[in-house]
């Protein structure tokens, strides 16, 4: 039996209820919550954001799009910070 190791991330009811973001975007945010770190940030790829979601990574850039105009993520040089 394979162990795998049980990481979890955590979504505000901000984020869940917010009927303006598509649900796309608020699973890239679950996902990088996952990723977080102490300072809320996070350093996954693009590349590894579209695999871990199976989905084309421009479904998600326009989704951490979405997440930067409502103020729910900042892209910095290399990093996210989720907040």
């Amino acid at each position: 039996m394979i162990r795998q190791s049980k990481q979890f991330g955590m979504v505000t009811t901000e984020i869940i209820r917010d009927p303006t973001l598509s649900v796309t975007a608020k699973a890239v945010y679950a996902l990088l919550s996952t990723y977080a770190n102490k300072k809320s940030q996070c350093y996954p790829t693009i590349k590894t954001l579209s695999e871990r979601l199976n989905v084309h990574r421009k479904t998600v850039e326009r989704a951490i799009n979405e997440l930067k105009e409502k103020n729910y993520v900042c892209k910095e040089e290399r990093h996210f910070t989720i907040r």
